[in-house]
């Protein structure tokens, strides 16, 4: 199913409903609009599934090449250098 601008919208207000700084009239619309929409309720279990297990487990140190392999695959480069402290 192709997203509507309805949807796009509904995205970006996941996170706000997440941490529960979304109005609750906007919560039940949401609500309204996950149990309809199969691809946006996919996307907010995701997010929400996501920041449970950020929760428990907190940040995961990742040995340096692995780490720098995955910025150069996101084309994330510049971060490896502002992090370095050269550039």
């Amino acid at each position: 199913m192709p997203r509507s601008k309805r949807c796009e919208e509904w995205l970006g207000q996941i996170s706000l409903y997440l941490d529960g700084e979304l109005a609750e009239h906007l919560c039940r619309e949401l609500e309204r609009h996950l149990v309809e929409c199969p691809d946006c309720h996919v996307v907010f279990n995701t997010t929400r599934r996501t920041i449970e297990l950020y929760r428990r487990y907190g940040r995961v140190s990742m040995p340096g090449e692995a780490r720098e392999r995955l910025f150069r695959t996101l084309n994330l480069d510049d971060l490896l250098r502002d992090e370095s402290g050269s550039g």
